[in-house]
């Protein structure tokens, strides 16, 4: 590919399509659609079209959001325990 088309084909790796941006607000209109996305904290800017143009990573910030790490390596037995009345912090042994 070369020129305008090459260049196209590499934004759309970056941005979210007009089409995705939709899909995303459930608005077409550009005006709902940065409204919306000021509603709920999303970043972007507006292209020379009046078009909000939002990042595929701003969209992976959002929607899949940062790797969590365990606090501890085991089990949370929290959890368990408080369902079936059981004191403690790790598994019942039985004899």
């Amino acid at each position: 590919m070369t020129g305008l088309h090459a260049e196209s084909r590499n934004v759309s790796l970056v941005l979210l399509t007009d089409k995705e941006v939709c899909n995303l607000t459930g608005y077409v209109r550009p005006s709902a659609q940065m409204g919306w996305l000021q509603r709920h904290g999303w970043r972007f800017t507006v292209n020379a079209l009046g078009r909000p143009m939002v990042a595929v990573a701003e969209f992976n910030r959002h929607m899949v959001g940062k790797a969590r790490t365990p606090t501890s390596q085991g089990p949370d037995w929290s959890a368990l325990n408080r369902a079936t009345g059981v004191q403690g912090n790790g598994p019942q042994t039985y004899s």
